[in-house]
Order: structure tokens, then sequence, then C-alpha cells
């Protein structure tokens, strides 16, 4: 039985906290965690003295471009990505093409993503071919192994909404919205606001994300529960928060570009800053900061979006939206939130491990306790490194890039082996 002995570590769980601790890896799961594990005959030790060790981080929003946008990305590019970010687990987004829309497709592609180096799961398309028009065969999309319904990129139609959250809920699956008015965002390409106007750029107007977050919680008040996508303004999550208070079933998530960007740092028509929603106020972005702490926020995602090189050079107008973020996660989270003394390290713990566990139905992940899966991401808060130009990923679309993080992965540990280690 393959086992694996992780020494000297500081553990984090989202629920009892943090402590010095060993943790004993037999068979892809937990088998001890306690003060000092004598290693058994033959077992491997890896030494985690000054480092963090969480349960793995789960990441609910990741684009991986299979099929039809293999140049950006891959199955196999992207779970090699996540090892390396210290992302033990991702869901995959259906905005394919063609949509991961039907059983088959679904199936095909769970196939292709197993035995990769971080765990891929998959949402399905909420509608038919995303087209919008008619709820999918959700209950054909469960049993082809979708663990959640999303049209993301595109915001859940109105009409189809209160019987899309009540099939969902009957399946006992997730629902989850991109919201956004389309209507309202038109031609914008950033956020309406004193960078539009000093580049002279097509505003997204904020009531395109706010009417559709409202929209999104009243018929979660009467029909079920819903999953909020991405949320970057601070109405938003105030609304989410007003919602929490009179105990409607919503969650919501936002990415580490919302809470450590804003528009005033776009200096230039650089597309590598130009992503959906848009970077918002230096006030929005305080306010999810706010939100992150206080519990209005139950996780944060990447929000992955690779892109070719040659697309993101066509500047602001004429580039596609998105940024990379797998392998930035974690430090972004660490050096932005925990060392400047944001969040706790038990907090960040249920927000990147614990909330997407329970969100995706993953219900031996996101704790470190016996029986679990053995999922660890080993953060090193003592290591810095500016983020760099090439990545693991086939795409370097980074705002990031060239900045100084602390907490990199020092390694990643997926079902009991280690996939990523730091040279």
């Amino acid at each position: 039985m393959q086992s694996l002995l992780i020494k000297n570590g500081l553990a984090i769980d989202p629920v009892s906290g943090e402590a010095l601790r060993d943790i004993l890896i037999e068979g892809g799961r937990l088998n001890r965690v306690a003060r000092r594990i004598k290693p058994p005959p033959g077992c491997p030790v890896f030494d985690a003295a000054g480092l963090w060790v969480f349960p793995g981080f789960i990441d609910a929003h990741v684009h991986a471009r299979e099929p039809g946008g293999e140049a950006a990305e891959t199955l196999e590019s992207a779970a090699r990505s996540a090892a390396a970010g210290g992302i033990t687990s991702a869901l995959l987004m259906p905005n394919t093409s063609p949509a991961l829309a039907t059983a088959a497709l679904l199936a095909k592609y769970r196939r292709r993503a197993a035995g990769l180096p971080a765990a891929l799961y998959f949402s399905a398309a909420a509608t038919a071919g995303r087209a919008g028009k008619k709820i999918s065969n959700l209950s054909a999309l469960k049993n082809a192994g979708a663990l959640a319904f999303t049209d993301d990129g595109s915001c859940l139609p109105r009409g189809l909404l209160a019987g899309l959250i009540k099939e969902a809920a009957a399946l006992g699956l997730p629902l989850l919205d991109h919201p956004e008015e389309l209507r309202l965002t038109g031609s914008g390409v950033i956020n309406a606001g004193p960078a539009a106007r000093r580049l002279g750029l097509p505003g997204i107007p904020p009531d395109a994300e706010l009417l559709a977050v409202l929209g999104d919680i009243l018929a979660a008040s009467s029909a079920g529960p819903m999953h909020l996508q991405h949320l970057s303004l601070a109405s938003s999550v105030a609304a989410l928060r007003a919602a929490k208070k009179m105990g409607w079933p919503v969650t919501g998530e936002t990415c580490p570009h919302y809470f450590t960007l804003s528009d005033g740092e776009i200096k230039t028509d650089d597309a590598s800053y130009k992503m959906k929603p848009p970077l918002r106020s230096p006030a929005d972005r305080r306010a999810v900061l706010a939100a992150l702490a206080d519990g209005t926020i139950d996780l944060i995602a990447s929000d992955h979006a690779p892109h070719e090189s040659r697309l993101k050079a066509k500047g602001f107008r004429g580039a596609p939206f998105g940024i990379i973020g797998l392998e930035t996660l974690a430090p972004l989270c660490v050096t932005e939130l925990v060392l400047k003394k944001r969040l706790t390290r038990k907090r960040l713990s249920e927000l990147a491990s614990f909330n997407p566990a329970r969100l995706l139905g993953l219900k031996r992940k996101g704790r470190l306790l016996p029986g679990f899966d053995a999922d660890l991401t080993l953060l090193d808060p003592r290591r810095l490194k500016r983020v760099p130009g090439v990545f693991v990923s086939k795409s370097a679309n980074s705002p990031f890039i060239g900045r100084p993080l602390r907490g990199w992965p020092a390694a990643t540990v997926v079902a009991g082996r280690i996939v990523f280690l730091a040279a």
C-alpha cells in the first residue's frame, strides 16, 4: 500500500484550526494526523518544517478550453498548471466548443481527464447547447458525472431561472450563475469609470452585474439554492450579505484579481487587464476584501481563462476577456490576505478548501481528518518570488507578471501522491 508521511508542518484545518502536526497517508487517504508519528517501515518522509499544510485547494471556476480551444489550454496542461499552483481539484466550465451540454460529450471528456496530476471535475451546460432557450437534460448530465450546472460566460435566462433552480436542487447539484445583463454590457470592455475615460474605451456599467445579482437572489429566495460567480462590486456583495441575513439560500465567490487590483492600475491599452466582470474601483476592491473577512463571500476561485498571446495582443477593444489564475491563486491569497492580516490562515482554509468542497458535494475533501482524501496544498510563506512570464499553463495572459509574492506552493499532494514539488 502506497504511503507517505508529512512531518513538522503547520496543519491548518478549516474547523479545528492550526497546530504543528504530522500527517500519515496510506492508500490515497489520510490515515493519522497527530503531533508526532513514527514513520512506518519503508514509508517515504517529506519534511514540511516551516510550511503551511492546507487541505487541498479546490478551484470551483476554471476554463480548460478543451474541446475547441486547445491552442490556449488542454485538460492535461490545465491539470499540470493546477498542480503547480497548489490546486488539487478544479471544476471546469462548460463554455467550450462544442459546449459540454450532452451526457455523451461529458462522459468523453471525463475519461480524458482521468489520471491527470490534479483532479478535474466538470460542470455541464444548464441550458441546451448553452443557447438559453430550454433547460438541458440535467438528470442525464448528472448521471454522466456533472458536479454542477451553469451557462458560465452567459447569464442564466430569467424565464428559465426558477425552473433551473428547482431541477438542480431536486438533483442535489449546485446551480452557478455568471451574473451579467449583456444588454447593459453592450460593447463595453472595461469598467465604466476614470480608466475608461482616460483610455477612450467603452465602459461596462456596474448595473450590468448588480441587476443580474439581484435577479438571481430574488429567484433563489423562493425557488432554491443559487451560487453567484466572480462577484466584483461593493453593491453585489452588499446584496449577498443582505440575502444571507434573510436566510435565503445564496452563496458567492470572488477571484484574486478583484481583491488585489482595481481599474486605477490600468495605465495602458494592455488586455492582460481585460476580464469579465472588469476590474472595479478601489472602493469596490475594499468591499470585496471586507466580504471575504466577514463571511459574506463563501469561496475564492481563479476564473482561470487562458487565451493565446496573439489574441491578447489586440488590446482592450479586440482581445477576448479573461486572465489565467491557477498558478497565482495561492500566493496572491497568502500575500494579499494572510500576510497583510486581512484573513487568518483558518479563514483561507475555509475559502479555498472547505467551502468549495461543500458546494460541490466533495464529502471527503476539505478537511485534515483521518479518512479524508489525501489532497494537500503545502505553501511556503517565506519564499519570495516574482510571478514569471512563462507558466506551466499554455497561456500567459496575466496582469501579475513581475509582481513579487510570497506563499508559493512547495508541494502539492493529490490522492497521496506528490504531483508537484518546487525546485
